[in-house]
């Protein structure tokens, strides 16, 4: 129960209103659900800050890393179809992609970024990002760095061309037709949620802008540059404001959506679902929320705590993501979307200026926290 005197509706845009105010009118949105209603869509800032467009809550925005809990989430509705098994092994689908070593690797590898193939090939560049078909001879040339399944390490990239491939293969349909279809129509949010965006939604994408990114300093023998390759990071790339990338499909980062999609789509997964639509049944929810990593992660030299691709909290982030029951996902410049089913809550926040990790953490922790006290979501 709220019980401020304002509604959370008010309260968020004002706070909104402040934090791009005070991030060089940057833009940003914010959406929540509770007990499977919407009670916040609040935007505010710029879409595109030399044209002074301004964000709308239909605004589209490159949710980065947040792009991999959709794309898991449409992994465990082949499953519950019966189109795919998380133990099955990805070349039971994908027959090219057992050449050099990754015959035993299963799906449920890649979604706990267990696999063992988190390096992009030397020579990736946005071109070849762009072009679906040559980045999945890339992923089946790609060799183990370390025998899959026994340690974690930060599929930055290659885990949406594995899980996507995967799922086209078992399903007989492209990866974007599998979420426009099965996650998209049925929550309503066809127009709010793309791989792959139409021509038609470009005018309404939010600009990325924003500093150098930390990763631009790491040594170049560092694996997370081999990871994320500094070529294709947001930042100095001008690539990832252009048509040719927002109109590809590269699902492990480039999601194209409103947070109120974001939201609602986490909504859908628990209790009654969103206004009523539920995806995941309660035994393959429980299923693909149930920890599988609970220790350091290979790449990012972090512990890390994971479902079947989707992080969960912990009680170090209670007051933002909500304590060990939370699964989400984060993205790099503050970005999250997460469900709390403990208290009936989804919640996601995305935004167009990418910046250093500490700033980051104060966009998406304290709007998370912040919204959560104000329901006293405790």
């Amino acid at each position: 129960m709220c019980m401020s005197t304002q509604s959370p509706q008010v309260r968020v845009q004002q706070w909104l209103d402040e934090w791009s105010a005070s991030h060089d009118y940057c833009g940003i949105q914010v959406a929540a659900y509770f007990h499977g209603k919407q009670i916040i869509n609040a935007c505010s800032g710029m879409a595109d800050p030399l044209t002074q467009t301004p964000v709308t809550t239909d605004t589209l925005f490159l949710a980065q890393s947040c792009s991999k809990g959709v794309a898991s989430t449409v992994v465990h509705l082949l499953v519950q179809q019966g189109k795919l098994s998380y133990d099955d092994k990805v070349a039971k689908y994908w027959p090219e992609f057992a050449a050099n070593g990754k015959e035993k690797i299963t799906i449920r590898q890649v979604l706990c970024h267990t696999a063992g193939i988190p390096l992009m090939p030397d020579h990736t560049d946005m071109d070849l990002i762009c072009d679906w078909d040559a980045m999945i001879r890339e992923m089946e040339e790609l060799s183990p760095i370390w025998e899959p399944g026994s340690k974690p390490g930060y599929h930055g990239l290659t885990y949406g061309w594995i899980l996507g491939e995967t799922a086209a293969r078992a399903d007989g349909r492209p990866f974007p037709r599998i979420v426009q279809e099965e996650l998209c129509r049925p929550l309503g949010i066809e127009n709010e949620l793309h791989f792959g965006a139409p021509p038609e939604a470009e005018s309404r994408i939010a600009k990325i802008s924003g500093e150098e990114l930390p990763i631009a300093l790491l040594p170049d023998d560092h694996l997370m540059k081999k990871v994320l390759p500094v070529r294709v990071v947001p930042i100095r790339n001008p690539e990832w404001n252009e048509p040719l990338f927002h109109q590809a499909a590269v699902p492990a980062v480039n999601g194209l959506m409103t947070a109120n999609a974001l939201a609602r789509m986490y909504a859908s997964l628990f209790e009654n679902g969103a206004d009523g639509v539920r995806l995941l049944s309660p035994v393959h929810l429980e299923e693909a929320t149930r920890l599988q990593v609970d220790r350091i992660d290979e790449i990012m030299q972090v512990k890390t705590r994971l479902a079947l691709g989707y992080a969960l909290g912990s009680a170090e982030l209670a007051d933002a993501f909500g304590g060990p029951h939370s699964f989400g996902y984060a993205g790099i410049g503050g970005m999250i979307g997460f469900a709390d089913p403990v208290h009936s809550f989804s919640f996601a926040i995305l935004t167009n200026r990418m910046t250093s990790a500490r700033d980051a953490v104060a966009a998406d922790t304290w709007f998370a926290s912040r919204v959560r006290q104000l329901l006293e979501l405790r």
